[in-house]
């Protein structure tokens, strides 16, 4: 509870000017007005009434007090609820040492003014306001139970809430348009090649003339033409432009790596008086797909300048149609809202008929007095492909096994990384059941095979190659990222548990870049379900390995392994409804490269906590 000087000021004084004062639960603020050093910032006098500015949350209580003025003064308030009239609301009369009105929890008064009568002058009292105010609900997040049609979604009790709104929507293109082409180039003749030959000869016997090059060769079928090698880096270059009436203008341009080891980011410029300015950079994929670039003001005889990808040696990307557009928009999102709903106090809510398209989800609390938060950030559920959603989760202890109540997990589900290179999708809580993956505070999103060569943090899944069904979970943390992974559980029986033990093998990998590094356990118990990364204090480290231990080096593609069975040096109670969490870090290095390291066959054990039976007999 706020003591009434945190909430009100000092009783004792007169508070000179305007303060905003902080207070203990951030459910409320309190401002403190000085009417005795002139009129306080926000407020105006007039006809010797004070009136207050219109506060952004519902006024929550009065106090006048005042000194040296004669008994008989007294006060008239009058209050203007959001949206509607103004009424008096509490007269104060024959009052000596001050007054207090406490606004009823169903009003929703936003401005209000003081009239004064009888020896109280405006310039010897002071105002204490407070209102209520509310935090945005947080660990918002989506549990498990995702369908094509439905999910759940829960999140924190916000102090001071009396209930939640929350809402879905999708997210609708609105003015968009495709715009008119003013420029046009589509490589329709430039012939086809089976061998990478230089282009520009081809393009002037075919009446496509004027385009210059460095490493472009015509090599697509259908027209498209290569612009840099696997080695060196190309450009593209177009015929001097006309003048153009209309602005605004748009590049538009059909692009595509040629294969997923290409470079993606793609400069595009505008060469004008022998310069060359880059108007912007593109994000090629795999195929093909259109990019828009806004242009500058183009001056007749300008040229468009089309460059291969920068970000890696081999850069061969694939052009096909390139214009320039007038009248182009994309347009913007307007929601569309598919739930708007009341859902009380409680902090959790199912949704169910919804249409199998990417959805989006917010929840807002509300208080008395019509108090509400501000929304919180959106949150997407991509219900047209449930398996790509991540979820917060964890592992019920009912679901364990009796009397062993041991969670185990090999790893080996990760082994669907079956592709040459590139890497796989990772959703916290899906792609393995309960599991959570971080990049100092982010979460992971992808993840890929490796058997530890290369030095690059990541996430990966270990193994001798890459069609080893045995694998482990392991990660390189380099100096500047650390890597983290684990998952939760919770205590959905009815007696305390207990955490007995947690036993993995550690693993190193990597060997030609090893330094020493720590892979350390940690646990924390609490009561709300929440991501890993949400809890950057309050863990309890009960185990670490280093990599230095191991042994002597092997080959990149053989891990050293050692047992670790951890038994917490301190009891570790898990109560009915409480959530225990287990987190894996390899901690960032000081110096050196990094070398890979893992866990595999982890295997959590936990106890009963059951009171011992005493039996007297007489």
């Amino acid at each position: 509870m706020k003591s009434q000087s945190t909430r009100y000021g000092n009783k004792l004084g007169i508070v000179v000017g305007l303060a905003i004062m902080s207070v203990v639960a951030e459910t409320q603020f309190a401002q403190t007005v000085d009417f005795t050093s002139g009129t306080p910032v926000g407020w105006t006098v007039s006809n010797g009434e004070c009136h207050s500015p219109t506060y952004s949350n519902a006024v929550d209580r009065i106090e006048i007090r005042y000194s040296g003025i004669d008994a008989s003064a007294s006060a008239v308030i009058y209050a203007k609820a959001s949206g509607g009239d103004e009424s008096q609301i509490a007269a104060f009369n024959a009052f000596s040492s001050g007054a207090s009105f406490d606004f009823p929890d169903t009003t929703d008064f936003r401005s209000f003014r003081i009239a004064t009568a009888n020896g109280l002058a405006l310039s010897s009292f002071t105002a204490y306001v407070s209102a209520d105010t509310l935090s945005m609900p947080s660990g918002v997040s989506i549990s498990n139970n995702v369908t094509g049609t439905s999910f759940d979604a829960y999140w924190n009790p916000v102090e001071g809430a009396t209930g939640y709104k929350v809402y879905v929507w999708t997210n609708a293109v609105v003015g968009a348009s495709a715009g008119i082409a003013e420029w046009q180039e589509t490589f329709a003749n430039a012939p086809a090649k089976t061998s990478t030959v230089n282009f520009k000869d081809e393009f002037t016997d075919n009446g496509t003339s004027g385009w210059t090059y460095e490493k472009a060769y015509a090599s697509i079928s259908n027209g498209a033409v290569r612009v840099g090698t696997t080695s060196d880096k190309g450009v593209l270059v177009s015929p001097p432009l006309p003048a153009f009436s209309k602005t605004p203008l748009t590049l538009r341009i059909t692009a595509w790596r040629q294969t997923t080891d290409e470079g993606r980011d793609m400069p595009l410029g505008v060469v004008s008086g022998g310069v060359t300015n880059i108007v912007g950079v593109v994000t090629l994929g795999d195929e093909a797909a259109l990019h828009h670039v806004t242009l500058p003001a183009l001056n007749a005889d300008d040229r468009i300048a089309i460059f291969s990808p920068t970000n890696k040696t081999s850069a061969r990307a694939i052009i096909d149609d390139v214009a320039i557009l007038s009248g182009f928009s994309e347009g913007s999102l307007e929601p569309s809202y598919i739930v708007n709903v009341d859902v009380g106090a409680v902090t959790e809510h199912s949704f169910t008929g919804l249409p199998s398209v990417p959805v989006q989800f917010a929840v807002e609390a509300y208080g008395r007095r019509g108090v509400t938060s501000e929304k919180t950030e959106s949150v997407e559920v991509d219900l047209s492909n449930p398996d790509k959603v991540a979820q917060l989760n964890a592992c019920p202890l009912s679901s364990l096994t009796s009397p062993a109540l041991t969670y185990t997990q090999n790893f080996d589900s990760t082994a669907a990384i079956t592709a040459p290179t590139g890497n796989k999708d990772w959703f916290n809580g899906t792609t393995i059941m309960y599991w959570q993956a971080y990049k100092n505070a982010s979460a992971v999103d992808s993840f890929s095979y490796n058997g530890g060569g290369g030095a690059t943090g990541g996430l990966y899944a270990l193994a001798a190659n890459r069609n080893d069904p045995v694998r482990a979970l392991g990660a390189n943390s380099t100096q500047n990222d650390e890597f983290s992974f684990g998952l939760a559980f919770t205590n959905d029986t009815e007696r305390t548990m207990t955490l007995s033990s947690v036993a993995y093998l550690a693993q190193q990998w990597g060997f030609a870049n090893n330094a020493s590094q720590t892979l350390s356990v940690s646990v924390m118990v609490t009561n709300n379900l929440n991501w890993i990364s949400a809890y950057s204090d309050g863990w309890t480290e009960i185990g670490s390995t280093q990599s230095t231990v191991f042994g002597a080096e092997d080959p990149h593609d053989t891990p050293v392994s050692k047992l670790v069975d951890v038994t917490p040096a301190a009891e570790v109670s898990i109560a009915p409804g409480q959530i225990l969490m287990i987190k894996w870090t390899i901690h960032s290095l000081k110096s050196g490269k990094p070398g890979m390291m893992g866990i595999d066959d982890v295997n959590v054990d936990f106890q009963n906590k059951a009171k011992a039976l005493s039996i007297h007999m007489r």
